[in-house]
């Protein structure tokens, strides 16, 4: 594994350890697991929004957008919204994919810098992500 790839791995867990052992944590967001024995490279730390504010979503990234936080959607999020899936007639047996849905509805990224995160951007980002919960 690459020295950056070992570092955003770094970066992505001291985020997250920031962000729920804050006295602000309050459920705002969970995170998904890494299957065993599968070692992603992460460029951006996938989050998804507690359901209890996704009618903050709009707000909250507008927010973020202010504070210098730069927020990205799930690519794609659940393939079969595409307008490709209808041009080609990619799914005629109208599968539904709740699980990819969620993703789509309340997934984002931001993102992960291959250098060591600083103190005063792990504050930055406890302190403005964890606000969603107070718009």
């Amino acid at each position: 594994m690459y020295r950056a790839s070992k570092i955003r791995i770094k970066n992505k867990e001291k985020v997250i350890n920031r962000l729920v052992n804050s006295p602000l944590w309050n459920k705002q967001f969970s995170f998904l697991n890494v299957t065993k024995n599968v070692e992603p490279s992460f460029f951006g730390i996938p989050i998804l929004i507690n359901k209890k504010y996704l009618s903050k979503k709009k707000q909250f990234f507008n927010f973020l957008r202010k504070k210098g936080i730069e927020t990205r959607i799930i690519i794609s999020g659940n393939f079969v919204n595409q307008p490709s899936v209808k041009v080609y007639n990619l799914n005629l047996k109208n599968e539904s994919f709740p699980k990819a849905q969620e993703i789509e509805n309340r997934g984002f990224f931001i993102g992960l810098h291959p250098k060591s995160i600083s103190e005063e951007t792990l504050n930055h980002l406890e302190k403005n992500l964890l606000k969603i919960s107070e718009l």
